[in-house]
């Protein structure tokens, strides 16, 4: 009997993989990511780099779902929740958002998150972003937010360029506050990468 259910799990386990798609990437140049998707739905993790005290780094947990719709609409949700590793603060919150890919060369990109933080409070974070493409594989985009780049939520205009190749995508991103100095202008780098299993 117990050969029949490691034998049943093995099987059930590389029919999931064998249909799914891995991901990894970084985000900020601060975040570390990977996760798993099975068709519509999935699951990531997210470590903190850098920091100088272990004690610091910060991980969480995501649960997500994504669909494509009529129109050339893309639509995702999200859950999640972290903590740093001292326990001196959490958070948790959702996500939801929509890429509208209009025509060929552009496009809208939407997300909106409620969150909370257990030192900063209840915040509710948005983006709204346009897209261009071009070129085949080289896009521009350009937007406002004041979704978290690290915690707290920050007013703030932001362009960059999306390098599109196969199963890697890099966009680099320079943002600058509404209200504040150009100092605080901050340069970024994301990217991420896919994998399927099949």
């Amino acid at each position: 009997m117990k050969i029949r259910i490691v034998a049943f799990l093995l099987a059930s386990a590389t029919l999931l993989f064998a249909n799914s798609q891995f991901f990894m990437g970084m985000r900020n140049q601060r975040f570390l990511f990977a996760g798993i998707q099975y068709g519509a739905y999935g699951v990531a993790y997210e470590q903190s780099l850098f920091n100088q005290d272990p004690d610091q780094q910060h991980g969480s947990l995501g649960l997500f779902a994504e669909y494509t719709l009529p129109l050339s609409v893309t639509l995702w949700y999200a859950v999640y929740g972290g903590m740093q590793y001292d326990a001196d603060y959490y958070d948790y919150g959702g996500e939801v958002g929509l890429v509208w890919d209009a025509f060929d060369y552009f496009g809208l990109k939407a997300r909106y998150r409620p969150f909370y933080d257990s030192d900063l409070g209840t915040h509710y974070g948005y983006l709204v972003q346009l897209q261009t493409f071009p070129f085949k594989e080289v896009g521009f985009y350009a937007g406002l937010k004041n979704m978290p780049d690290y915690r707290d939520v920050e007013r703030r205009v932001f362009g960059g360029m999306l390098f599109d190749v196969g199963r890697l995508e890099v966009y680099p991103e320079i943002s600058t506050p509404v209200h504040g100095s150009f100092e605080w202008t901050r340069v970024q780098l994301n990217f991420i990468y896919h994998c399927d299993f099949h």
